[in-house]
């Protein structure tokens, strides 16, 4: 993982919080800003909209992100992690399938196309 992006405690997992939490992995905090690429749903041929995302948590199959912008629920997402030092930088593509506004942020969940990803190890 790069330097950039931190775990801020790679032993502490969040614990779930309601009785119908339907994720299937652990997710551990982290920080850090990304740059993504978003194309909402039926604009496949369409323009892209980049955003600035804030990292919350991550899982083996999805991020937990904060936005200044709301994404509409079923765009496809893809987010750029930048090369830190001798580390490559590397992208995950997944689908927001969650979107929830709080005055002016906007928190989003994104399920990857590839669990296991770069970022959960």
């Amino acid at each position: 993982m790069s330097q950039a992006l931190k775990l801020s405690d790679s032993s502490a997992v969040i614990s779930d919080t309601l009785y119908f939490e339907r994720r299937r992995h652990p997710r551990h905090r982290v920080s850090g800003q990304v740059t993504a690429v978003v194309r909402e749903p039926g604009s496949e041929d369409g323009p892209a909209k980049m955003i600035a995302l804030d990292l919350i948590d991550q899982s083996e199959s999805g991020l937990g992100v904060s936005s200044t912008e709301p994404v509409a629920v079923g765009s496809r997402i893809t987010v750029f992690f930048p090369p830190h030092g001798a580390e490559p930088g590397f992208d995950l593509v997944g689908e927001v399938v969650r979107c929830r506004s709080n005055n002016d942020r906007h928190t989003l969940g994104i399920l990857l196309s590839e669990p296991n990803a770069k970022l959960a190890g």
